[in-house]
């Protein structure tokens, strides 16, 4: 049956159904019903404008906030950019997005010798520190280019911004070690070859993490997939099914990281592309040693069958058991191919992030791309065509989260009423007392709200704030104080995303 037959099935299943099951209305039960029905919307318009009553209780805790952070950026632009130091400030610096996460690429071109389990992550003789106009690194091939880039862009980062997580995922094994090794696509199931290479491919991770450990990175996890589903793209992937995946971690992957002396490298899995794939994924899958569950967060496949792309913005919680394992977010952003830098785009991160955190409980966000040399969405940073970064609304929305919700913050409680459009998520430090609120309102108007503070007190609120208008990043807004009765009366503009930071007393 073709999928428009299908569908013209299903509908028509479903109008016997409805027909089937309802019973004839009077003309006077249709017009209670549609009176009813005028006086639902009014109530709902009138609860959605104009004010907000918020309530935050700090003795409702819930997930530990391991970080926020992006791809470790391409060699072209990143590693080649005249404004790669810039860049990386703007980033994981201070005065920047603060991130304190980077995920980086096990690349499948890497020299390995199976004998040692040596891996070779960078050409010989030359210095990371070439200039990438000289002589000596024009006369690299791509792939040493790639490499070189790769861990000087790690290594820099850590060096100047002690960025404390990094962990790296694996796009395809080396080709020889897959199903069809002229291919490095996952097209037609194209994966590793289970039967012969699960040990050298095991061996392949452990020796590249142990590189680079040799050159001051420990990786705080490493992943063997990505997107393990994608049998579809021309790019390097490599298909797995769960249970290949889950057998792979526990008899070939934990024990050779142990040999290489890496027992406290954590494994991540399954990262694929949609969050609900994720959940059915890791559902069937032995995950006894993956540290990490992981899933991206993209539209899923339904939305994606009928032309939708971008970022998730009603991902679901996984319907199994985590065992208290942290759940990471690791890839997402808006690959609809129109670039919008308005704050439109950015409400939509800010909504999927939300989503994310207060609904779906993770661990930890993580965008794609860090920059590209192009004005596009999958990147936080783009570059104008006279060769200036552009700063479109979602990388000033990652900065709402990631710059005043610190690593070891849990969130706590935190509720919204009478208001169906503000969405509020609250974080604190234990130990400092410090709390930070993120509210987004993707509404047309300004809502006064009246924020209520429930088992804890504080004496005034520093604001920050994201909208259409604003110039500056996260610009700052006047110390709110507390009133009499311990409550505080707060403006969130219409279109915006703003975070108020306090201490507890």
């Amino acid at each position: 049956m073709t999928y428009k037959n299908l569908k013209m099935a299903f509908l028509a299943m479903a109008a016997i159904a409805v027909t089937g099951s309802c019973k004839q209305q009077s003309t006077e039960d249709l017009l209670s019903d549609a009176n009813q029905r005028n006086a639902n919307q009014k109530a709902a318009v009138a609860g959605a404008t104009g004010t907000a009553d918020i309530t935050v209780n700090w003795d409702q805790t819930y997930q530990r906030i391991d970080g926020f952070g992006a791809f470790g950026g391409r060699i072209v632009p990143f590693f080649e950019s005249q404004k790669r130091d810039s860049i990386m400030a703007y980033l994981w610096g201070a005065n920047g997005l603060q991130l304190n996460m980077v995920r980086g690429k096990v690349l499948h071109t890497y020299g390995f010798n199976q004998q040692s389990g040596v891996v070779t992550i960078k050409p010989a003789g030359v210095d990371i520190d070439v200039d990438v106009n000289s002589s000596t690194y024009q006369t690299l091939t791509d792939i040493q280019k790639e490499h070189l880039g790769q861990l000087w862009i790690l290594k820099k980062i850590k060096e100047r911004y002690q960025v404390p997580i990094m962990f790296a995922s694996t796009w395809t094994p080396p080709l020889y070690m897959k199903t069809n090794p002229n291919s490095e696509s996952g097209k037609w199931f194209n994966g590793l070859n289970f039967s012969t290479s699960s040990t050298a491919f095991a061996r392949y991770l452990a020796g590249f993490a142990k590189a680079y450990q040799n050159e001051g990175i420990n990786f705080y996890a490493i992943s063997p997939s990505n997107e393990p589903e994608n049998v579809f793209s021309d790019w390097d992937a490599s298909y797995w099914n769960s249970a290949h995946l889950g057998e792979f971690v526990t008899n070939n992957l934990r024990p050779a990281l142990n040999q290489q002396g890496l027992g406290s490298t954590k494994i991540l899995s399954s990262e694929n592309a949609a969050w609900g794939t994720a959940n059915t994924f890791l559902a069937g899958m032995d995950r006894s040693n993956v540290d990490i569950l992981a899933g991206h967060g993209y539209v899923e496949i339904g939305e994606l069958i009928t032309g939708k792309r971008g970022l998730n913005q009603n991902p679901v919680t996984w319907n199994y058991a985590t065992g208290n394992k942290p759940v990471w977010m690791t890839e997402t952003s808006d690959d609809g191919g129109t670039y919008d830098n308005t704050i439109g785009g950015g409400l939509k991160l800010a909504t999927s992030m939300h989503k994310f955190l207060a609904e779906c409980n993770v661990n930890a966000f993580v965008y794609w791309l860090g920059m590209l040399a192009i004005r596009n969405n999958e990147s936080l940073i783009c570059t104008n065509g006279d060769g200036s970064l552009d700063f479109p609304k979602t990388y000033d929305v990652m900065g709402q989260f990631s710059r005043y919700i610190h690593a070891g913050y849990f969130r706590f409680g935190a509720t919204v009423q009478n208001n169906s459009v503000l969405k509020v998520s609250a974080y604190k430090d234990p130990a400092t007392g410090k709390f930070s609120l993120v509210a987004i309102n993707p509404g047309t108007d300004a809502l006064n709200c009246t924020l209520h503070l429930q088992g804890f007190a504080a004496g005034s609120l520093i604001s920050y704030q994201t909208t259409g208008s604003s110039s500056n990043h996260w610009q700052q807004g006047t110390p709110v104080s507390v009133a009499a009765d311990g409550s505080f009366s707060l403006t969130v503009p219409a279109q915006s995303v703003i975070t108020f930071t306090g201490v507890k007393n």
